[in-house]
């Protein structure tokens, strides 16, 4: 653990602050896969955060204005063995917000699929589009961003890194308008953008330069313009800023760079940011003020640092909560800066997850500066049961903890099941009653035969059924009929 000697110098509970700032650490538990993947700052002044994992179900976390849990859910837990467990990037909307993920081939066997999600401020799902699903094509999503009219605006490829791009377009009610045709897009789509005249920009890579293309309203491609003959990371992103396209492509030995692209899209003017040496960053944001850049220094102390259009230094902060600290994104709004990352108490334990919010200066309440300028905040901590159990089968629910523990270890002994319980109310699907609920899974935990298993479970419980027990909103269940019969388990 980091040792800390320092000496108070003031409170910024003191300083005059424009909306409520926050700090909060979730333990998401060991061996966790899951990981914080974006965030986003609703038009009420509430947070959103996006939270993804390999063969997991999206998680997303709503906070209000003063950093309490407003709703939780999983989303797309669609109960078969396709996740969407990649990308989860957030695009805030005028009644609240939109997610993208996509799926692996090591998750679907044969294709992967995109899936675009509207969802209301208040966590229910409005519509869903997903590209992909009655085909065997592999679809990735790269870039979403909101557009003039409601809808949304996606670029992609056919794989991670894979050349042969393609952007579409979504109406406000989840319609596909329109779609890039194949070999229209040569490259690796990386970003997309929207023009004052409501038109639209793509970024491309490929291993010899960058280019862009322009796209009609209507989703008709031009050929390609270059606008750098040197190869950029996949990372790159482009942006429209006060008239201006700007491309940010990569920070390098501590200096960012971004460049500002003439109206025949010839550089018009190259800026460069030096970051602070000993220090890890990365672009986190762009607006008409100016660029966002968080990360996180050699000394464990998270950061973040504002920059203007010239490339002039307006502010730089750094955050301790008493371990290893690091920000990897954020988002910067009227409310303030959300910022997320990620704590360690020390090198023994488990990274936990670690959500801000500051004021618009960087600031957080109630945080203690040291004399070297260091932010030193308390986050409150809170523990979210994030794995979904997906489908179990319920045959018991009792009153008493002490009863379902005991029922469960012994339908574990006499079937050779994998069982478990859970308390009713923690899993929005399983309705609210109150009560502990007892269910078995259609694996071994000893030796056995798994046919043998069920059906020694089933003449003891023959009300036995399955249900999917996940943070979503909706009720599922099957009967064991039905479920063995679509997962031809036995």
């Amino acid at each position: 653990m980091k040792i800390i000697d320092f000496v108070t110098l003031l409170i910024i509970s003191s300083m005059a602050m424009g909306d409520s700032t926050w700090s909060v650490v979730i333990e998401p538990g060991e061996d966790c896969l899951y990981y914080l993947r974006d965030c986003a700052v609703l038009s009420n002044g509430n947070a959103v955060i996006s939270i993804v994992g390999a063969f997991e179900d999206p998680f997303l976390i709503c906070f209000d204005r003063e950093g309490e849990i407003l709703w939780s859910r999983h989303i797309l837990d669609v109960g078969d063995y396709r996740a969407f467990e990649s990308n989860g990037e957030l695009v805030t909307l005028e009644d609240g917000f939109a997610a993208c993920y996509h799926s692996e081939p090591r998750a679907t066997g044969m294709n992967t699929d995109i899936a675009v999600v509207k969802i209301d401020s208040s966590g229910e799902i409005l519509w869903t589009y997903i590209l992909g699903e009655d085909d065997e094509t592999i679809w990735i999503s790269t870039d979403m961003i909101s557009c003039s009219d409601g809808g949304l605006l996606v670029s992609g490829c056919p794989g991670q890194q894979i050349f042969g791009g393609f952007v579409f377009k979504l109406s406000s009610d989840g319609r596909l308008e329109w779609m890039t045709q194949p070999e229209e897009i040569a490259g690796f789509a990386l970003s997309v953008m929207q023009t004052v005249d409501d038109d639209y920009f793509v970024l491309v890579s490929d291993y010899s330069g960058v280019v862009v293309h322009h796209i009609t309203s209507h989703g008709l491609v031009s050929a390609p313009i270059t606008v750098s003959e040197t190869e950029i990371p996949f990372r790159a992103r482009i942006s429209c800023i006060n008239d201006s396209f700007w491309i940010f492509p990569a920070i390098e030995n501590h200096v960012l760079y971004a460049s500002r692209l003439y109206p025949d899209y010839g550089t018009q003017h190259e800026i460069y940011m030096q970051l602070p040496r000993g220090s890890e960053a990365g672009l986190a944001d762009t607006t008409e003020g100016g660029l966002l850049v968080s990360g996180g220094s050699d000394d464990g102390d998270a950061l973040l640092m504002r920059y203007d259009f010239n490339g002039n230094l307006l502010w730089q902060r750094y955050y301790d909560t008493g371990g290893i600290d690091f920000l990897y994104g954020a988002d910067f709004s009227n409310q303030g800066i959300l910022a997320i990352g990620q704590t360690q108490i020390d090198s023994e334990e488990e990274w936990d997850f670690w959500i801000v919010m500051t004021d618009n200066s960087g600031f957080v309440e109630e945080a203690e500066v040291t004399e070297n300028g260091i932010l030193l905040i308390e986050p409150e901590r809170m523990h979210i049961e994030l794995y979904a159990r997906g489908w179990v089968m319920a045959y018991a629910v009792f009153n008493e903890e002490e009863e379902a523990i005991q029922s469960s270890l012994d339908l574990m002994e006499s079937t050779g099941l994998q069982t478990g319980y859970l308390w009713i109310p923690d899993w929005q699907s399983l309705s609210g009653a109150e009560g502990w609920l007892v269910y078995a899974r259609s694996y071994m935990e000893h030796d056995g035969i798994l046919q043998e298993g069920i059906d020694s479970l089933l003449e003891m419980y023959p009300d036995t059924y399955f249900i999917w027990v996940s943070h979503g909103w909706d009720r599922r269940t099957m009967t064991t009929d039905d479920y063995f019969s679509k997962y031809c388990l036995l």
